[in-house]
């Protein structure tokens, strides 16, 4: 099969508050989601008893219409309004480009290759009623559905085992991936999200309304202060900020810089980055109606209990992957996921309770005594190479000894100046690149398998 030409892709990423939609890839590089749209549909029984969806517009007057909002905490909680969801903003969203009146798809349009991103929640039957959609009402040709888990690490290039933590407004999914597949069986979730630092917020500042609560938290004045952050987040070999928040024990133990020359450090960088808020009794933000409201440090407050609960449940997963060496890479390569991990200092802060609450030490007398029993058990030329004190290699038995992000690609520019929080679209953008690009068609459903399986040919399809 012929590779696809690169501006006829569709991306979606269907969350449960908006979805992010981008029709074709830059040729060069990768850009950020260039549309989100609020994940609802209205719905209004007609004379005949059956349900009418469609846009708020559509109906000429409000009165019987229901707001479907058809997915909750990444769960599709009514499928039917989902697909009308699904096939509402696409007919918009061709409209645009190739001018269509009907519901009819001529060969070019139906040669589209889509991908979703899907949630670990969907279920098979679900997951076979958009595949059939998607061949038989809008009578497309190709579709992929990849996993949001798997669409993260994609866009770490690829790790093989990794967290991906998803924070949502109402949830944390914790997901534990080992040898590029989800472990379905770990996945936990939290019944907290990025919602509770609106109530806390609430609490400390009920002179504000909700949507000012939200302003505030997505103004840049909002910060998470952390005295954990600022003692131990420090890269304390080179001094590089800790965009990939490496915490190596082996690190702070071994280093001779003194502590207050670190911390001292820390603060000049902070204020040649101009991150001036932290000093100040009081600060400012605007809110959607153009009213500057004034907070004290009540704007630094209000994460902590969910930092708390995400720390603990990643320690209760992760205890249950069995394999040593596996579990280190886990805790080594951790993956954020959603809009309340681009918080100042929120991923610094995790970061910090994640070190506080699960990093081992080994004791120096169990270390040396390790130690020379390696160098004991290697025959006595090679136990003669390692007397000047260099030590054969070694490692602990237990996990973890250090806790680190997956570190960022660096050379796609304008995910770097958006941000990551919307990570899994990026992998789902390289993913793309790299499966409908290419003559093969292995990765992904074609109307040929499609006709022969049906809407269970999604499950031949392995990544």
């Amino acid at each position: 099969m012929a590779p696809f030409r690169q501006d006829s892709i569709l991306i979606i990423y269907p969350r449960s508050g908006s979805t992010l939609i981008q029709f074709g890839l830059n040729e060069e590089t990768f850009l950020a989601p260039s549309l989100e749209i609020p994940t609802l549909i209205y719905r209004k029984r007609d004379q005949s008893g059956n349900y009418i969806y469609g846009p708020k517009e559509q109906f000429n007057s409000m009165d019987d219409v229901d707001e479907i909002r058809p997915i909750a905490n990444g769960s599709i909680v009514d499928i039917e309004a989902f697909l009308h969801f699904l096939k509402l903003f696409y007919v918009s969203l061709l409209s645009e480009r190739y001018s269509l009146y009907t519901s009819a798809f001529d060969g070019e349009l139906a040669n589209i290759p889509v991908l979703m991103v899907t949630h670990h929640t969907w279920s098979q039957t679900q997951m076979e009623y958009i595949t059939q959609f998607i061949f038989e009402k809008l009578e497309l040709n190709n579709l992929l559905l990849l996993p949001l888990a798997l669409a993260s690490t994609f866009a770490m290039v690829s790790l093989q085992n990794s967290l991906v933590i998803d924070i949502g407004a109402k949830h944390t999914d914790i997901i534990p991936v080992v040898d590029y597949a989800p472990m379905l069986h770990l996945i936990s979730t939290v019944n907290i999200g990025g919602d509770s630092i609106n109530e806390k917020l609430k609490e400390k500042l009920p002179q504000l309304n909700d949507l000012q609560i939200e302003a505030l938290k997505k103004s840049p004045i909002f910060e998470v202060l952390s005295e954990d952050a600022k003692n131990l987040l420090q890269d304390l070999n080179n001094g590089d900020e800790m965009d990939e928040g490496a915490l190596d024990v082996a690190a702070i133990v071994t280093s001779g810089r003194d502590t207050r020359e670190v911390l001292e450090e820390r603060e000049r960088r902070k204020k040649q980055d101009n991150v001036k808020n932290a000093e100040l009794d009081t600060n400012s933000f605007w809110d959607d109606d153009g009213n500057e409201i004034t907070v004290g440090k009540q704007r630094f407050q209000g994460t902590e209990m969910l930092i708390e609960k995400i720390s603990n449940r990643v320690g209760l997963v992760l205890s249950r992957v069995h394999d040593i060496n596996k579990a280190r890479h886990i805790w080594e390569n951790i993956i954020l996921v959603g809009g309340t991990t681009s918080i100042v200092g929120f991923r610094e802060a995790l970061l910090a309770q994640l070190y506080k609450d699960h990093v081992i030490m080994e004791p120096e007398d169990e270390r040396l005594g390790r130690e020379e029993a390696a160098r004991a058990s290697l025959p006595n030329k090679k136990r003669n190479k390692f007397m000047d004190n260099t030590l054969p290699t070694t490692e602990y038995s237990q996990v973890p000894t250090s806790v680190k992000y997956a570190k960022y690609p660096e050379y796609f520019p304008e995910w770097k100046k958006h941000g990551y929080s919307e990570v899994p679209f990026l992998g789902a953008q390289i993913v793309c690149k790299q499966v409908f690009t290419h003559p093969k068609d292995t990765f992904y459903i074609t109307r040929e398998r499609y006709k022969e399986k049906g809407p269970s040919s999604i499950w031949d399809i392995v990544f």
